[in-house]
């Protein structure tokens, strides 16, 4: 008996120093935790996915009529060929949504203006019963790029696994035609007229040559720097 009780104060007295090595292990960036958000369904009408449209819409029985939603922060799929169309994109099926949602039933959640100045609805779509996040799974996977427009919610999110997509090579990032960056150069901070370059998504800034790269638009450093644009942690552009 005093054997085991000696032991189990050793165990005892151990684990604020296990607590503390973990808490400074996170902290230091070891572990990274960013969570899909929660919802509760539980008050919720499920809706069955009757057709998927493109790469960013389905059709459901909305309302007693069918309605087209589009899901919200997905863009049109990620390409590097220069001649193809983004309406060619936008029309053809995503094998992935079809597998996650094609006859399955999902939750809504909208923004405050839940429907757009032509009439369409946005929304996000939550697969029932499992409750799986299908527009962020869907950048996580590395199937569609983020797209801001309407994205009120949960951007930053977003962002973080489309990172995380490119980085990892996950889905459509992985065909991606690999280009070589040229070697870190030292860059004048008082040269506002830099160059740098930012994707149709427009959330990132990027140096010539970057192979994320996917469609580019070149811009002063200053003007990135002022839209708010973050750069690019595998390029390393201008700061």
């Amino acid at each position: 008996m005093r054997i085991n009780l000696k032991a189990r104060r050793i165990v005892f007295s151990l684990i604020p120093l296990v607590l503390f090595a973990l808490l400074g292990f996170v902290a230091r960036g070891g572990i990274t935790l960013r969570p899909y958000p929660f919802e509760d369904f539980s008050n919720d009408t499920a809706y069955l996915v009757l057709e998927v449209v493109g790469k960013n819409a389905v059709k459901i029985q909305y309302k007693e009529r069918l309605t087209m939603v589009k899901l919200l922060g997905i863009g049109t799929s990620i390409t590097t060929h220069p001649n193809l169309s983004i309406n060619l994109l936008e029309k053809k099926p995503d094998p992935l949504m079809r597998d996650l949602l094609l006859g399955e039933f999902v939750y809504l959640r909208f923004n405050t203006n839940k429907i757009d100045a032509d009439g369409q609805l946005w929304a996000y779509l939550y697969r029932a019963p499992d409750g799986l996040f299908i527009n962020l799974e869907l950048i996580r996977q590395g199937y569609n790029h983020v797209d801001t427009k309407f994205l009120l919610q949960h951007r930053g999110l977003f962002e973080y696994y489309e990172q995380r997509a490119q980085i990892t090579g996950k889905g459509q990032w992985h065909s991606m035609t690999k280009t070589n960056v040229s070697p870190p150069k030292v860059y004048d901070n008082n040269d506002t007229d830099q160059i740098v370059y930012v994707t149709r998504a427009k959330t990132k800034y990027h140096r010539d040559g970057c192979r994320f790269l996917v469609s580019q638009e070149p811009m002063k450093l200053e003007e990135a720097k002022k839209n708010n644009y973050k750069p690019c942690l595998l390029c390393n552009p201008a700061r």
